[in-house]
């Protein structure tokens, strides 16, 4: 059954948030930015417990709203590729201090890994797809494809900051993303929603 996704956008570079839900009110959040008043109201009406929250990857906007979550959530786990801890830790790393800012979360955390996960009470296949970071993953829930900032509608994730690599990017998308189903729907780190199809096909970078 496909989960019911809500999008908000969250903290200093519109980051998309995602909230994750199921009929028996298990709730997982994804890549939780500052700013989640409107997230945490949202899961509060709709009577949603958060029993995890899912990091695609490190960079500080992507990780930043984390202790807003676990404040009202306490018992939600975090979990981040193991590739990715030094990101929490370093604002250089993860490019806070670009913002003027030392963004760090020292919290305990999970590991994901490839394959298929129980994440939440969410059946998870997780895709460890790096180019943009060294850990960047995206998780798959049936039709749904959270890719981070890994592909975007139209464009591909940055591979300029710190353990990137352009090359690794583009391959790994072809090899991990691109065989996806072409009518599974990808929801972006960044931006609208797209399809595997419409980005195999349409696609810049992969001409």
């Amino acid at each position: 059954m496909e989960p019911t996704v809500k999008r908000f956008i969250t903290g200093p570079i519109e980051t998309n948030t995602y909230v994750l839900s199921k009929e028996d009110g298990a709730g997982v959040i994804i890549d939780p930015s500052s700013g989640c008043a409107e997230v945490l109201k949202y899961c509060d009406d709709q009577q949603i417990r958060i029993e995890a929250i899912c990091l695609t990857h490190c960079h500080f906007d992507h990780f930043m709203g984390i202790e807003e979550i676990i404040f009202l959530y306490p018992e939600a786990a975090v979990w981040v590729h193991p590739l990715e801890k030094p990101f929490l830790a370093s604002n250089e790393l993860n490019g806070s201090y670009l913002m003027g800012m030392n963004i760090s979360y020292g919290g305990p955390i999970q590991e994901l890994y490839e394959g298929a996960m129980m994440i939440g009470g969410f059946e998870f296949k997780v895709l460890h797809v790096p180019g943009h970071s060294p850990g960047s993953c995206a998780f798959i829930i049936g039709r749904c494809c959270f890719s981070g900032d890994t592909l975007f509608a139209g464009s591909i994730g940055r591979f300029d900051f710190p353990g990137c690599n352009g090359a690794a990017l583009v391959k790994n998308i072809r090899e991990k993303l691109f065989v996806l189903p072409e009518d599974t729907i990808v929801f972006p780190g960044h931006g609208g929603r797209t399809s595997i199809k419409r980005e195999k096909h349409y696609n810049p970078y992969f001409k």
